[in-house]
């Protein structure tokens, strides 16, 4: 599918034309007082930007391995750690509030889920 986005660095508009899921827990004590778990999906559009030197570098440091940054509309991110994009599953290690009303989602793949 052919991207409708321009250069994302120098245009003030921004074409979210990917999808990705966020991924979240809801918790609930059964019949025996435990708690149990069960993961719910929602899909927002997004768009993938590129990852900076200074991300690698900066990311390095603090033993994270920079994937893949996802930027999504700042009203639909509700802080989730676990993300799929493209058939993987992705951490969110860091995000990033922007003035435009979006936010930067950086995101690895860590082992074991």
């Amino acid at each position: 599918m052919p991207s409708l986005k321009s250069s994302l660095g120098s245009s003030p508009y921004v074409s979210l034309d990917e999808v990705c899921s966020l991924l979240s827990m809801h918790t609930v004590k059964d019949e025996l007082n435990q708690n149990v778990s069960t993961p719910i999906e929602r899909q927002v559009f997004c768009s993938k930007i590129s990852i900076s030197r200074a991300e690698f570098s900066v990311a390095g440091q603090l033993n994270h391995k920079p994937q893949i940054v996802l930027l999504i509309d700042s009203d639909e991110y509700d802080y989730e750690k676990k993300l799929k994009f493209e058939d993987a599953t992705y951490t969110a290690y860091r995000h990033f509030q922007r003035t435009d009303g979006y936010t930067e989602v950086y995101c690895e793949v860590r082992a074991g889920g």
